[in-house]
């Protein structure tokens, strides 16, 4: 597998037992890659490993960080195997994958199986992955780490222009928890509407670039 800009690999697994029961797409691809961070951290793959927790895609389907329980659009049969920069979250479900805003709690099918997927952002990653954010942030800050995401502030979805937002980063877990949170508390919220929002913060992270 061809792939640009690796910051993190999950270590080789020794047989694929523990591959058993996932989709064959990915089932492949993870005995020959258990999971990866790619394009200088725009895209994330979860492995099949205990730790570190933020790679281990059992925890992100079953254990205490499933998506199925903290995003209402993400059903207990998805199989959330992966994440861009911002903490979008990528399943998938009969075979497609789809993507899931993770700000808005809002989910569409990509209209692709994932072989398609990766074979798309190997062609154009910038645009597939609209990385741009990414790399206004790296410009300023240096390259995204293993383990943590870029948080925006505010929130994408309450941007006006997105060059007025301020990036920082947070650890996986903290960008995730708090983003399905703030989704929760905008769910069927029309546009427009005035909401007061609770909010806590994503957690430590390095100074906040503007």
């Amino acid at each position: 597998m061809m792939l640009q800009g690796v910051t993190y690999q999950g270590p080789a697994l020794e047989t694929p037992e523990r591959l058993v029961g996932l989709p064959d797409d990915l089932f492949e691809i993870l005995w020959q890659v258990n999971g990866f961070v790619a394009y200088a951290g725009g895209l994330h793959v979860r492995g099949m490993v205990d730790a570190p927790e933020w790679h281990s895609l059992e925890s992100y389907r079953s254990g205490e960080m499933a998506l199925h329980k903290l995003f209402s659009a993400v059903d207990e049969r998805d199989c959330p195997f992966g994440q861009d920069f911002l903490g979008n979250q990528f399943v998938l479900r009969d075979g497609a994958v789809w993507k899931l805003r993770a700000d808005t709690g809002e989910i569409r099918s990509l209209d692709v199986d994932l072989p398609h997927f990766l074979d798309e952002i190997r062609r154009d990653p910038i645009e597939y992955l609209e990385l741009e954010l990414l790399a206004r942030y790296s410009d300023g800050a240096g390259m995204l780490k293993p383990g943590e995401l870029v948080h925006t502030i505010p929130p994408l979805c309450m941007a006006g222009e997105q060059s007025k937002l301020a990036l920082k980063t947070a650890p996986v877990s903290n960008t995730v928890l708090f983003l399905a949170n703030f989704a929760r508390q905008i769910e069927n919220v029309s546009d427009g509407t005035e909401v007061n929002l609770q909010l806590f913060t994503p957690g430590p992270g390095p100074e906040t670039i503007q």
